[in-house]
C-alpha cells in the first residue's frame, strides 16, 4: 500500500453528536494529487463515540483505522497513538468536536511542499466562540518567529511533517493535562526549518459545544498549580531550543504573559498557603532565569506587579492586587485611578507608592497601554471663505486621564509614502462628553499651503493632555446617522470621503479633470491664432475700441 500524503489524527472522547460532522469533513477533503488516511482513537468513550467511529470505518474501508483504548484522562495519549500509527508524509491533529474546511488539507500540503515547511497553520474560524485571527492577515510562506503572531496560536491543530516529529522525538506530554498543546507546539516552532501560514482559505472550524464539554473549557481552581508546572516546562524547552535573542524573547513573552504570570488569576487565592508559596517559587525561579528588562517593558502593569511580588515573596500584596483586579472586572467594579506624573501615566493599583512594600513605579506604568476614546459626530461639505471645505465634528480623549490643557489634531497620512499633514481643531465645549472639537480641511491649502497630493489619505486623531499623547485611526465610531458625504471638487482636486472595511475614515484625492472647450470655441481659438500669426493685430483689436 502506497504512503498517504496526510494522516489526520482524531482523538475522541464522548464527542457525539459533533463527531459526525468532524468525520464527514475529513471524507469531504478535496485533495487533488494528494491522498489521505484517518487514524481515530476512541479514548474510552461512553456515549456512542466508539460505535460512530466503527460505522464510519466500515463505510470507508482502507481509509479509516479505529483504535479503542481505556480512557487516558486527557488528549495527549490519543494523539501520541495517532503519531505512532500514522503513515502519511504529514500529520494533522483534529479534535473530534471540530471540523475541517473542504480544501484545508490540499492548501496546507501545497504550502508545505512549496516551502519545505515542517509546520503549517491553517486559518481558524470560530463556531459559537472567538478564535485567534491576528496571524491570518495573509498567506505567509515562511514566518519570522521573532515578529510573527503565530505565537498567539499554540493549539495543535496544524499540519506537521511526520519525519520532523520523528527526528525531533516530539510527543505530547501525557502527565500534564493543562497546556500540553502549548508545550508541544512551542517545541515544534523553535525546531522547525520553516513555519508557514495559510490564510486565504477557511481551514479549521473550532466549535464551542453546547454543553461546554470541550477539554479546553473545563479547568477548575485545582488546576492552577498544574498551569505553573506546565509553564515551567515550556520555559525549559525555550531555553533548550533557542539562543538569547529576538526569537527567544517572542517565545518567552507568550509564555510569561499567556502562561506563567496569567496563572496569578482569581483562582490563585483558592489555593492553600503552601500551594501558593510553591507556585510563587516556580515563578521566581523562571523570572530570575529569563525575565529581562526588554521583556518587562512589553508586559502589562498587572503582569509586572505579579512578577515583582513573586520574585520578592510578597504573597499578601499579590493576593490583594489579584482581589482588586477581580473586583475591577466585575459588573459594577470601579476602574483604578490614573496618576500622571512627569509625562508618564500610572495605574493606582494597591500599594502604588507605598513606602513599606516599595514596589517600583515602573510596575504600575501604563503609558503605553493608554486607550483613546473618540467618535465622529458630524461630517459634511461646507462653504467657507468662498472655498469648499470638509468639516468634521467629534470628540476625543484619553480614557481615565483627566482632560487638562488638551490639544487635539487630525492627521492625514498618505497611504503610499507615509507623509503626514496635520489639521488643527477648534475645541467645542460639551456637557455630555470630553474633548469636543471641530476641524475643517481646506484641500486647496492643506499641504504646505497648496493642494493635497493625489492619493488615498487615511485620517487619524491625535489626542494630547498633561504631557501624554495617543493616536489612532479615526471614524470607526460614529454618531447615529453619520456617513461620508458625496464626492466634491475644488478648483484642482476631486475628493471622495469613504469608510474602509474597518469603518475608519479615508479620503481618496485625485486631480480634477479640466473641462475641454467645445468645438465652436476651439474653432474660434484656432482662427484667432491664425490671425495673430498673420500680423492682423490691428484688425483683431478694432472691435474692442
Amino acid at each position: 500500500m502506497s504512503e498517504p500524503t496526510v494522516t489526520v489524527v482524531i482523538g475522541a472522547y464522548n464527542a457525539m453528536p459533533y463527531l459526525t460532522r468532524c468525520l464527514e469533513s475529513v471524507a469531504e477533503q478535496a485533495l487533488g494529487p494528494y491522498t489521505l488516511e484517518c487514524v481515530a482513537v476512541d479514548d474510552g468513550s461512553t456515549d456512542g463515540t466508539g460505535k460512530e467511529l466503527d460505522s464510519f470505518a466500515s463505510e470507508h474501508p482502507g481509509f479509516v483505522r479505529v483504535v479503542h483504548q481505556p480512557n487516558s484522562g486527557g488528549p495527549s495519549a490519543p494523539r501520541n497513538v495517532g503519531i505512532g500509527l500514522a503513515r502519511g508524509r504529514y500529520v494533522f491533529f483534529l479534535d473530534a468536536d471540530d471540523h475541517l474546511g473542504p480544501h484545508a488539507m490540499r492548501r496546507m500540503v501545497d504550502m508545505a511542499e512549496r516551502n519545505g515547511s515542517d509546520v503549517v497553520l491553517g486559518k481558524y474560524v470560530g463556531v459559537g466562540c472567538d478564535v485567534p485571527h491576528s496571524m491570518f492577515a495573509s498567506d505567509q510562506d515562511v514566518v519570522d518567529l521573532a515578529t510573527s503572531r503565530v505565537w498567539n496560536l499554540l493549539t495543535p491543530h496544524k499540519l506537521f511533517r511526520r519525519s520532523f516529529l520523528l527526528e525531533r522525538g516530539l510527543r505530547f506530554e501525557e502527565d500534564i493535562r493543562i497546556g500540553e498543546d502549548r508545550l508541544f507546539v512551542t517545541q515544534a516552532y523553535l525546531q522547525a526549518s520553516a513555519v508557514s501560514v495559510v490564510a486565504d482559505v477557511d481551514c479549521y472550524f473550532k466549535v464551542r459545544r453546547d454543553d461546554n464539554g470541550n477539554i479546553s473549557s473545563s479547568c477548575g481552581s485545582a488546576d492552577v498549580t498544574r498551569r505553573f508546572e506546565t509553564a515551567r516546562r515550556i520555559m525549559a524547552a525555550i531555553g533548550a531550543h533557542s539562543e538569547p535573542g529576538p526569537v527567544r524573547d517572542a517565545a518567552l513573552l507568550r509564555t510569561f504573559r499567556g502562561g506563567l504570570l496569567d496563572s496569578f488569576s482569581w483562582r490563585f487565592p483558592q489555593l492553600t498557603e503552601d500551594e501558593q508559596l510553591a507556585a510563587m517559587a516556580i515563578a521566581r525561579q523562571e523570572i530570575e532565569r529569563f525575565y529581562t528588562p526588554q521583556l518587562d517593558a512589553r508586559m502589562t502593569a498587572p503582569h509586572r506587579i505579579f512578577a515583582h511580588c513573586a520574585r520578592h515573596g510578597l504573597r499578601r500584596e499579590l493576593l490583594d492586587v489579584i482581589e482588586f483586579l477581580k473586583q475591577e472586572r466585575s459588573k459594577d467594579g470601579r476602574r483604578h485611578a490614573v496618576v500622571v506624573d512627569g509625562g508618564r501615566a500610572y495605574a493606582a493599583y494597591p500599594y502604588f507608592r507605598n513606602r513599606t512594600t516599595a514596589i517600583p513605579d515602573s510596575c504600575y506604568d501604563i503609558t503605553d497601554e493608554l486607550h483613546q476614546e473618540d467618535r465622529l459626530d458630524a461630517l459634511e461639505w461646507r462653504q467657507a471663505r468662498r472655498r469648499t471645505v470638509l468639516r468634521l465634528g467629534g470628540h476625543g480623549y484619553i480614557e481615565g486621564v483627566p482632560t487638562r490643557e488638551s490639544a487635539t489634531e487630525l492627521v492625514l497620512r498618505l497611504r503610499d509614502d507615509g507623509r503626514e499633514v496635520r489639521v488643527p481643531t477648534r475645541a467645542v465645549p460639551s456637557a455630555d462628553r470630553e474633548g469636543g472639537f471641530i476641524a475643517e480641511i481646506d484641500f486647496t491649502r492643506a499641504e504646505n499651503g497648496g493642494s493635497l497630493t493625489p492619493g488615498v489619505w487615511d485620517v487619524y486623531l491625535d489626542v494630547r493632555t498633561q504631557g501624554l499623547s495617543t493616536r489612532r485611526r479615526f471614524g470607526a465610531r460614529k454618531a447615529e446617522g453619520v456617513a461620508p458625504p458625496q464626492v466634491a471638487t475644488t478648483r484642482d482636486r476631486t475628493i471622495k470621503p469613504y469608510c474602509t472595511a474597518y469603518g475608519n475614515l479615508s479620503l481618496d484625492v485625485t486631480a480634477a479633470q479640466r473641462k475641454q472647450p467645445t468645438r465652436v470655441v476651439r474653432r474660434a481659438l484656432r482662427g484667432i491664432a491664425r490671425r495673430l500669426r498673420a500680423g492682423q493685430l490691428r484688425e483683431l483689436a478694432r472691435p474692442l475700441r
